[in-house]
């Protein structure tokens, strides 16, 4: 349904006058009917679905690399409405080592879709996930929620240059590869200069820092990348760094694909 939101505005009388012509003037306020489009959702919230992504960690120490492997389950489990009275939903995110394992309750998230942006609360933190409309190369802050005082100003986040384009997932998790008709992306990173280059992971030749994430319309995230790792070793005992272009010395990286959707 499409959000209308309504407006009065009436202009002021004086004294006696306006008491006398209240009916009148009441009678002769202006009513204004001020209707927000529907967007395109790239974040659909439904109770009692579920999405299920493979992940694979990776991670360096000194050079050398330790990956894992296992899946995330996040569910609706409920609606409700939060402290400031507005409608909010409970998602529970569940682990497992594999598809044979019994899921295991890991954490819960709270998301608030709303008429212009999607609202993401995990560990108590609360994030700008999505603006609408969504636009090829538009940026705001995930943070804008956040007691900084630059919330507001900032851009930690942006929209990729191309919107509504198709995308497919690689396989994973033991499920091929999957097409989507009309996908985004988000990157967050710091702003770069110039703004053409805003959303471009922050890498360079000692550390290479970044998120991506791709949601379909109509379906969600179906992908997730999240980096931090260094190409270069301290020595503690002198503090001299060796760097070592193009192989990762220490840092960590998380890749999820969704691989499965449904009703619980």
């Amino acid at each position: 349904m499409t959000p209308t939101l309504r407006s009065i505005s009436c202009r002021s009388r004086r004294g006696a006058l306006a008491a006398l012509a209240l009916p009148a003037l009441l009678a002769g306020c202006r009513h204004d009917v001020v209707v927000v489009p529907a967007y395109d959702t790239y974040y659909p919230v439904v109770v009692g679905t579920y999405r299920t992504y493979a992940v694979a960690d990776s991670t360096w120490a000194r050079g050398v690399l330790t990956t894992s492997s296992y899946q995330f389950r996040e569910r609706v489990s409920e609606q409700f409405t939060d402290a400031a009275g507005q409608p909010a939903y409970r998602v529970v995110r569940s682990r497992r080592p594999n598809s044979a394992a019994t899921w295991v309750d890991d954490s819960v998230l709270v998301v608030q879709p709303q008429p212009r942006f999607v609202l993401l609360t995990r560990d108590n933190v609360r994030t700008v996930e999505l603006v609408y409309p969504v636009r090829a190369d538009k940026g705001w802050n995930a943070n804008a929620f956040g007691a900084a005082a630059d919330t507001i100003s900032s851009l930690t986040r942006f929209y990729g240059s191309a919107v509504g384009v198709p995308y497919t997932t690689p396989a994973a998790g033991g499920q091929p590869a999957k097409p989507y008709a009309a996908t985004v992306q988000t990157y967050a990173t710091l702003p770069a200069v110039p703004p053409a280059t805003q959303g471009a992971p922050d890498v360079n030749l000692y550390y290479q820092r970044g998120l991506q994430q791709v949601y379909a319309q109509g379906v969600g995230l179906v992908q997730r990348r999240r980096f931090s790792h260094y190409t270069y070793i301290t020595d503690l005992s002198t503090g001299l760094q060796t760097l070592t272009p193009g192989q990762v010395q220490n840092g960590f990286s998380r890749f999820e694909v969704l691989t499965e959707t449904g009703n619980l």
